[in-house]
């Protein structure tokens, strides 16, 4: 089937939000756009207070990036599962790189600066979080100043904002990311953590409003599809699935939950030719082995984990999270020598800047375990 007929088979989307399967979907209240971007009035203050008495916009957004960043301010801490609105962000001190992104975004606003989104386009990535495998996804901020439409500047400006050191020290390439789909995500997102926490119905009211927010963002078909799997109505599921493929024919996750739905359904060999081709592909994706080296890690299996590591620096040789996972792991097996030759090639391979300066702070602390050790 072409693209443009499994588009034209689609279920209608009206179809695949099946509200009457979800009893307590009316008891939830969900944020609404405007509290997510909101600020509070000590949010609105602490702007004001890193903007006063600098006249150049490009002072101002440099002050305000740093203060944001700055642990003596606001003390923020990264934190994948927290999931929180602007103000709660600010409050809280610690927040997921979305969450991060959508303060700073309101921030900016605040200040009357120009901000935008960006999708990061980091391959295929997953983390565990709950027995559960996750696909990991990016997003950043570009900020700049408000130019008069009249003036045109022949060199602009324009600061990116990355609150996950990893991804700062890559070259992804990044793409613009609306509003609209910031919300889906968003929603996306809450909507995940209630499916780990198997509240099914709040899952659903939040993937509902994902798709509301913007109906082209397959990350939220795909986990409706799961919470539809999970619930026994395949056939919405399926059409879930498909939804999520024929926005991105590329998107393996959801011919992965496919191959698994087929899989429930008894369709055996659909379900393993999908998955086959699916591994031929992943293989060819250092994320992909970077993510079974840590599975292997944390089930303390060492060698295999040194292998996926090696495969995965074998295709690509210049992300430094790769260097550093090989440190970890060599650490793991006491080779403290072999751990601190890749913490160096870590640190060679992020350049300069904050994650270059933290591989630093961990070849010190290194060699005075080492050295302590040999003390004893």
């Amino acid at each position: 089937m072409s693209a443009d007929q499994q588009r034209a088979a689609l279920i209608p989307i009206k179809q695949l939000l099946n509200d009457s399967a979800f009893a307590e979907l009316g008891t939830y209240s969900i944020e609404r756009p405007t509290a997510i971007f909101a600020l509070d009035p000590q949010a609105k203050a602490f702007v004001a207070e890193t903007i006063q008495g600098l006249h150049s916009g490009e002072e101002q957004i440099e002050a305000l990036i740093h203060r944001i960043f700055a642990r003596a301010d606001l003390d923020l801490v990264y934190e994948a599962s927290a999931n929180t609105i602007a103000s709660e962000t600010f409050k809280n001190g610690s927040a997921n790189c979305l969450s991060l992104s959508i303060m700073t975004f309101a921030m900016a606003k605040e200040a009357q600066l120009h901000s935008a989104f960006q999708i990061v386009e980091i391959p295929e990535y997953w983390t565990r979080r709950g027995g559960y495998t996750l696909l990991n996804g990016h997003i950043n901020l570009r900020i700049k100043v408000k130019t008069n439409s009249n003036v045109r500047t022949l060199f602009e400006k324009v600061f990116v904002v990355d609150f996950d050191p990893s991804a700062r020290a890559s070259k992804f390439p990044t793409q613009y990311a609306s509003e609209k789909l910031v919300l889906a995500m968003f929603y996306n997102n809450k909507g995940a953590d209630a499916l780990l926490n198997e509240n099914n119905d709040l899952a659903y009211a939040y993937l509902r409003e994902a798709i509301l927010a913007d109906k082209n963002y397959p990350g939220a078909w795909v986990n409706l599809g799961l919470l539809y799997r999970k619930k026994g109505r395949y056939n919405l599921a399926l059409g879930a699935y498909n939804r999520a493929i024929a926005l991105n024919q590329d998107y393996n996750t959801a011919w992965e939950n496919l191959a698994i739905l087929y899989q429930y359904l008894g369709d055996t060999k659909t379900a393993f030719d999908i998955h086959t081709r699916l591994d031929q592909k992943r293989q060819k994706n250092p994320f992909y082995h970077q993510m079974l080296a840590e599975i292997d890690r944390n089930e303390g299996s060492l060698e295999s984990s040194i292998l996926h590591y090696e495969k995965a620096i074998r295709l690509d040789r210049n992300q430094h999270q790769f260097y550093f996972g090989l440190a970890t792991v060599y650490f793991d097996k006491g080779d403290f020598e072999k751990s601190e030759h890749y913490l160096m090639l870590a640190k060679r391979k992020a350049g300069k800047g904050n994650v270059a300066g933290i591989y630093s702070d961990k070849l010190t602390a290194l060699s005075s375990f080492v050295a302590s050790t040999h003390s004893k």
